[in-house]
C-alpha cells in the first residue's frame, strides 16, 4: 500500500495515533526522518537494512544493543517504530524476555514462551480499566453481549482500549471482519482515565511493563484474551446496529471444554 500521510484520518482505529507529534512527509519517511520524529528520547535508534546486514546478527541482538531494524517504506515496520515512541519501556522488556530465551536455547529456536510474547508484541491489545471492574471475566466468558451492548457507555470512559501490536494498526489500513486483538486488562487509578491522552500512554507504559514483570504472564499458557476489534464501540460504524453482534463466526462463544 502507498503512503498516506492521511493515515490517522482513515478511520476510528488509526485516530487513536491522532496525539503523535505532526510528521511533515508528502512520501515515506526514511530513517533519519524516523529517528527524528520518535526517537530523540528513546532507548534505541531505528536502523535501515543495509545497516542491519552489517550486524551479523538477529533481530532481538540487534534490538539489545540498541538498534532496532526497519525497513522504510513498509507499514508494519512503520507503525513498529509508532510503538516503541508509545510504549518503549515495555518494547525494551519484552525483546529481555526473548533475549533471556536466546541466553537458554539459542536464537533459531522458539520456545512456546517466546511465541507469547510475539503474539503480544504483534497483536497486543491494553484494556485499562478500574480495579474494580470485571473486564477479565466477561473476555474469558466470551460474553459479548454484556460486554458491547450492556456495558456500551463504559466504553471511551472508565474502559478505554490502547492497541499496543503494531500488526493490528497495519491491519486497520483495511479492517475486515475476523479482525482481533489479544487484550491484556491492566487496572488503573481512578485518575488515569481523565488524562488527556498523550498524557496517559507514559502512565500505562511504566504500569503495563511493571504489571507483565510482576505477573511473568507469558510464562501460563493462553495467558491473552481474543477480542474483536471491530467490536469496540465507536470503532466501527457497522456496530451501532445490535445485530452486528449476532455474527458468531465472529463474536464466537466460549469453546466447551
Amino acid at each position: 500500500m502507498n503512503w498516506d500521510p492521511d493515515f490517522t484520518a482513515r478511520n476510528a482505529i488509526l485516530a487513536q495515533l491522532g496525539t503523535l507529534p505532526d510528521l511533515d512527509a508528502s512520501g515515506w519517511p526514511d530513517i533519519v526522518t524516523l529517528n527524528q520524529w520518535l526517537a530523540p528520547d528513546l532507548p534505541v535508534r531505528f536502523i535501515g537494512d543495509d545497516a542491519f546486514a552489517t550486524l551479523g546478527c538477529y533481530y532481538e541482538e540487534a534490538v539489545a544493543r540498541g538498534l532496532v531494524p526497519t525497513r522504510e517504506a513498509n507499514w508494519h515496520d512503520f507503525f513498529g517504530a509508532i510503538i516503541w515512541h508509545l510504549f518503549p519501556q515495555t518494547k525494551t522488556l519484552l525483546n529481555r524476555l526473548h533475549m533471556e530465551h536466546i541466553a537458554e536455547v539459542g536464537a533459531s529456536r522458539r520456545t512456546p514462551r517466546r511465541d507469547r510474547v510475539t503474539h503480544f508484541d504483534e497483536c497486543g491489545l491494553v484494556l485499562a480499566v478500574p480495579a474494580t471492574d470485571d473486564m477479565d471475566d466477561l473476555l474469558l466468558a466470551h460474553d459479548w453481549h454484556r460486554l458491547f451492548l450492556e456495558h456500551r457507555a463504559r466504553w471511551g470512559h472508565c474502559w478505554q482500549p490502547f492497541i499496543f501490536g503494531h500488526a493490528l494498526y497495519e491491519q486497520a489500513l483495511d479492517p475486515f471482519i475476523g479482525l482481533t486483538a489479544k487484550a491484556v486488562v491492566l487496572p488503573m487509578a481512578e485518575g488515569f482515565f481523565g488524562l488527556p491522552r498523550a498524557e496517559q500512554y507514559p502512565v500505562l507504559d511504566r504500569h503495563l511493563c511493571e504489571r507483565l514483570q510482576a505477573s511473568a504472564l507469558f510464562d501460563q499458557p493462553r495467558p491473552l484474551r481474543p477480542l474483536p476489534l471491530l467490536g469496540i464501540p465507536g470503532w466501527w460504524p457497522a456496530n451501532e446496529d445490535p445485530a452486528f453482534y449476532n455474527n458468531t463466526d465472529y463474536f464466537r462463544p466460549r469453546r466447551q471444554r
